[in-house]
């Protein structure tokens, strides 16, 4: 063997050794070392009685994403479900969600229960809602984030106020997109503002 075919065969020896290292590390070792999902896992529920095989109940779910505008959120519950026949669908007890805006700000949203749709990304927020934005609350029934429309629907006994008044309405209407908020009532009656001096 020349020496030009002796370099060349050594050069070939360390690349099929360094491409097997490789496809070792990438596809064996990396399995036993996997960092933490994004989602974070659910604990099946323990002394949970279902009724309906096809349902399955888990203990503290939580979901992270991003909203149609690129807005982080984290979505949480201390007790979901989802029907197998629908398993995008996750009803919530004691739902929260937590909204960090790209200018710092940070939207807290909670209510009594709820759903959340894993592949829209939309969440149905009801019954004792309270949001908390900056300085601002608002109270009502129900809450709509519908991140496939870019629109946050408030309805049922809406209540906000800050230091600076208070405002009772029936809906309200916030298209992300545009930034316009529609407020409303559902029969003739107008909005009830109260503002502080």
């Amino acid at each position: 063997m020349t020496s030009r075919k002796k370099r060349i065969f050594i050069i070939q020896i360390l690349l099929f050794i360094t491409a097997t290292l490789l496809i070792y590390y990438t596809y064996y070792y990396n399995k036993g070392n996997q960092t933490q999902s994004v989602i974070k896992e659910p604990e099946t529920a323990k002394n949970q009685k279902v009724d309906d095989p096809n349902v399955n109940i888990f203990n503290d779910v939580e979901y992270w994403g991003r909203d149609g505008v690129g807005n982080r959120y984290v979505v949480r519950s201390e007790i979901a479900d989802f029907d197998i026949d629908k398993p995008e669908l996750i009803n919530m007890k004691i739902m929260e969600a937590v909204f960090y805006f790209k200018d710092g700000t940070i939207l807290k949203v909670r209510g009594d229960y709820g759903t959340y749709n894993n592949k829209t990304n939309d969440m149905k927020f009801r019954e004792n809602i309270k949001a908390g934005y900056q300085e601002n609350n608002l109270f009502a029934d129900n809450l709509d984030f519908f991140n496939s429309k870019s629109l946050v629907n408030v309805y049922g006994n809406v209540r906000t106020g800050n230091n600076q008044g208070s405002m009772s309405a029936d809906n309200l209407k916030f298209d992300l997109s545009s930034r316009v908020l529609d407020v409303s009532m559902f029969n003739e009656d107008k909005v009830n503002l109260k503002l502080k001096n």
